[in-house]
């Protein structure tokens, strides 16, 4: 049984989402805001549904301090918002997708069922791959440089994953938007350069290994 938890400071929405995924077999625990949801933050959490707009600290900023942890757990914002810059942050900020409000809970379903097959697909693999001292785990989501664990947020280990899987192939941003996001989460072009520019930057010296290929996207290309 998988475990979700719903992090909303409105009784009404915690309570449908309760309902429709106890309906689908999840195991649920409720949060009533941010502060409640880092303290039921667990290893066990297979799933987080976190809305934005909450009193004390917002979604965001719980994403962040989760993503902080090193915890990967797949998260799911939920909110009322409706603007390009929301969903592109918090995506940034460590978020696997983005649902508004009012929402079909069918739809949540539909997402949270990817999101998870996804996840479960990938660590069935266990892979581990290793160019020189960088090395990924899929089981553990880990990744190391150096022996030195690199703190990447979820997509971010992704996207790593898959050019390690695929080394000197070139990907369009469009590509690599279909690969790691799902294809009705609206996420722009200028999210895979975030994302990119971040992991270049824990890399240290083998940065250049990612490769910008102008004008059509990118390849990594290890030196070794």
């Amino acid at each position: 049984m998988k475990n979700i938890l719903i992090v909303d400071d409105e009784p009404d929405i915690r309570e449908i989402l309760r309902y429709n995924l106890e309906k689908e077999g999840f195991n649920i625990t409720e949060a009533v805001n941010g502060d409640d949801a880092l303290d039921k933050v667990s290893k066990d959490l297979d799933l987080a549904i976190l809305d934005i707009m909450m009193p004390g600290n917002d979604g965001y900023e719980v994403c962040r301090k989760i993503r902080e942890q090193g915890n990967t757990v797949p998260i799911v914002f939920l909110t009322a918002m409706d603007r390009e810059f929301d969903e592109v942050r918090g995506l940034e900020v460590g978020g696997d997708d983005y649902i508004r409000k009012p929402f079909s809970p069918r739809m949540l379903i539909a997402r949270i069922n990817a999101i998870l097959r996804r996840v479960d697909q990938i660590n069935s693999k266990g892979s581990r791959i290793t160019f020189g001292d960088l090395e990924i785990n899929t089981l553990t989501y880990i990744a190391k440089l150096d022996d030195n664990e690199l703190h990447l947020p979820r997509k971010e280990f992704e996207l790593l994953a898959f050019f390690m899987n695929q080394p000197n192939m070139i990907f369009s941003r469009e590509e690599l938007l279909s690969k790691i996001w799902e294809e009705d989460v609206f996420v722009v072009d200028r999210t895979i350069d975030v994302h990119i520019n971040r992991i270049r930057s824990k890399l240290g010296i083998y940065k250049n290994w990612i490769e910008t290929v102008k004008g059509v996207g990118y390849r990594f290309r290890p030196k070794i």
